[in-house]
């Protein structure tokens, strides 16, 4: 491992529940000596990626500018936002665009159109990986090889989801995934909701991406479900392709 690869592994310590960290406590987690990390806490602080606060570090200014840089000229943000918000406004739901990025389902963009919708994940919060309609849509993108290594890191966890109890089952459960092209959970990340994702068909080379609605349960079975999942993949479609807009 690079030097500049073990100092960029210092932004893996930080959490939101652990923001402020120590020099210590960075050390420790790392496993790296105590001159080693206090070497690359000043220089990741001169740089503005990390600053000091009261009882240690924060992540710094930078990474906000990052951001916002982001949130400005990202090229599936861009193209997936108007998608979103006329997905929320037909049907009064929540909208997650999501992303498979180091074996991690990230949400990258929330759009709230239910205020009485409870839910745990926005902007930047990590899906769990075997559970959600958003998680098991990208894991059905991946190439068979990678979702073979994923099942021999995670057999327990994939297991306790429901989604097989052996390599085969669970690439029998995502093939189905990807020849519907879409999924739907009840409850499985927050009680009492619906999730109904698709992926959004991207160059093979870029980071899997997916939209995810999400309604209370009430609201979601008074709903056309065919209907919902045409304009759904409509939308994905657009995303892909601006020209199938509708005019």
């Amino acid at each position: 491992m690079s030097s500049l690869t073990r100092m960029l592994a210092v932004f893996d310590a930080f959490s939101s529940e652990h923001a402020v960290l120590t020099a210590e406590e960075i050390m420790s987690t790392l496993g790296y000596s105590r001159g080693t990390a206090y070497r690359y806490v000043k220089e990741l602080c001169d740089a503005g990626f990390l600053t000091r606060a009261a009882g240690g570090y924060a992540l710094g200014p930078r990474i906000i500018q990052l951001d916002y840089c982001i949130r400005q000229r990202d090229p599936i943000l861009m193209a997936s936002l108007p998608v979103m918000q006329s997905l929320r406004k037909r049907y009064e739901c929540d909208v997650l665009l999501t992303v498979f990025y180091e074996d991690q389902v990230v949400v990258t963009h929330r759009e709230s159109g239910d205020q009485e919708l409870v839910m745990s994940y926005g902007r930047g919060r990590v899906m769990p990986l075997f559970r959600g309609a958003g998680s098991k849509v990208l894991l059905a993108c991946l190439p068979p090889v990678r979702q073979k290594r994923l099942y021999g890191a995670h057999a327990a966890a994939i297991a306790q989801a429901g989604m097989g109890e052996s390599w085969e089952a669970f690439r029998a459960s995502l093939a189905a995934v990807r020849r519907a092209g879409h999924a739907v959970s009840f409850s499985e990340l927050d009680q009492g909701n619906v999730g109904v994702a698709a992926p959004i068909e991207q160059d093979p080379l870029s980071m899997p991406a997916g939209l995810v609605l999400v309604f209370r349960t009430e609201r979601y079975e008074v709903l056309d479900k065919d209907g919902l999942l045409q304009s759904l993949k409509a939308g994905i479609r657009q995303i892909a392709d601006p020209r199938t807009a509708p005019a």
